[in-house]
């Protein structure tokens, strides 16, 4: 981030900006994607479109010579087929109608990588019957529970799980995917720690695997905060997903990573209903509001004004006595999400702010 916000981030002309507005920022976006091509053999990452969902963002990361992608939805994955991409993870468990959806999708496709993840033997017959019967062969992952507890096959059962999935002659094991994002320890050194005494256990696992498939699986692993980890794992394909925008969680959380941010909100103040309060049209229906209130935002230039609850449209903040006064209702802030993925799912698109003007909007792309 500059040192300088407002030459860096506030816009010249707002007076047709409604707020609140999600903001994105190409030049800080080209930063970051030069920062990682820095750090990573290209043919080895496999970024997480989740975080952006759009199709210009996702045709910098072509640009640049990305070609693998990791996403949550058939509607992101939608999206990377319109663009062209030819391989294409969804780290998403599919069922009922979902993967009926999927296998048509396969089916449509021939020639493109479209490839899900397993780790339920009971929705892995189901998805190698209804393959049967379209004729064809579904590419999967194993899923691994690394210790998160939300999917995935607990490592002391992925060999058994491995060789109850041969049975099922539609189905094609491409490699295993695993996911830590629990892992919050700040020091990377205390965090690498963490990451291998589970991943040594999964590498042993590994090694019996591959001698019973007599060939290499790949292994996709890791999110934006094991990405330094897994990196050094030549093998492994790493897939951070906020790298693009980045956010304040992650910059106070893994301050080994320098990105910058490319995803700002933009709001005003609409009311000051009481004295040394004032309130914001930044409600929890415009920033992700999954974690306790003051870890929902930053105002980098109002460090020192405190959040108190936010409500549908609204944000209450508690402001300096010495400050109130000459606080004015219509007054523009800009924020830095702290959890900038489901931020971003609420907006429809973003403000393209490029030399301190709005020159564009680039839709974002709903969950279905």
């Amino acid at each position: 981030m500059s040192d300088n916000f407002k030459d860096t981030y506030h816009i010249k002309d707002t007076s047709k900006l409604a707020s609140p507005s999600l903001l994105v920022y190409p030049d800080m976006v080209k930063s970051n994607l030069e920062k990682i091509k820095k750090q990573i053999d290209l043919n080895r990452f496999r970024p997480h479109i989740k975080t952006i969902k759009s199709k210009e963002l996702i045709q910098m990361q072509l640009n640049v010579g990305i070609r693998k992608f990791k996403c949550a939805t058939l509607k992101e994955s939608s999206l990377l087929l319109e663009l062209g991409v030819k391989d294409i993870l969804i780290a998403y468990p599919l069922i009922a109608y979902q993967m009926e959806q999927f296998l048509d999708m396969v089916k449509q496709n021939p020639g493109i990588k479209l490839q899900c993840l397993v780790d339920s033997i009971s929705a892995a017959q189901s998805m190698d019957q209804f393959a049967k019967e379209l004729e064809i062969m579904v590419p999967v992952y194993i899923d691994v529970n690394l210790g998160m507890g939300r999917t995935g096959v607990i490592i002391q059962n992925l060999e058994d799980f491995y060789d109850e999935l041969l049975n099922l002659n539609n189905l094609d094991i491409k490699g295993f995917h695993g996911y830590d994002g629990h892992i919050r320890v700040i020091d990377l050194a205390d965090r690498t720690k963490v990451v291998e005494s589970y991943f040594q256990e999964f590498l042993k696992v590994l090694k019996i695997v591959e001698e019973k498939a007599n060939e290499k699986l790949i292994c996709a692993f890791g999110g934006s905060n094991t990405f330094p980890i897994y990196m050094n794992y030549p093998f492994v394909e790493c897939s951070p997903g906020t790298f693009m925008l980045w956010d304040w969680g992650y910059h106070e959380n893994l301050p080994e990573q320098s990105f910058d941010f490319a995803a700002i909100l933009f709001t005003r103040i609409i009311s000051k209903p009481t004295i040394n309060h004032i309130c914001l049209d930044l409600g929890y229906k415009s920033v992700a509001s999954e974690s306790p209130i003051e870890q929902r935002f930053h105002f980098p230039e109002h460090s020192n004004w405190i959040p108190k609850f936010q409500s549908e449209e609204h944000l209450v903040l508690e402001v300096p006595a010495s400050e109130w006064e000459g606080i004015q209702v219509g007054q523009e802030l800009y924020g830095i999400p702290y959890h900038v993925c489901p931020t971003v799912a609420w907006y429809p698109f973003y403000q393209v702010v490029e030399h301190q003007e709005v020159k564009n909007t680039w839709a974002i792309a709903g969950r279905y």
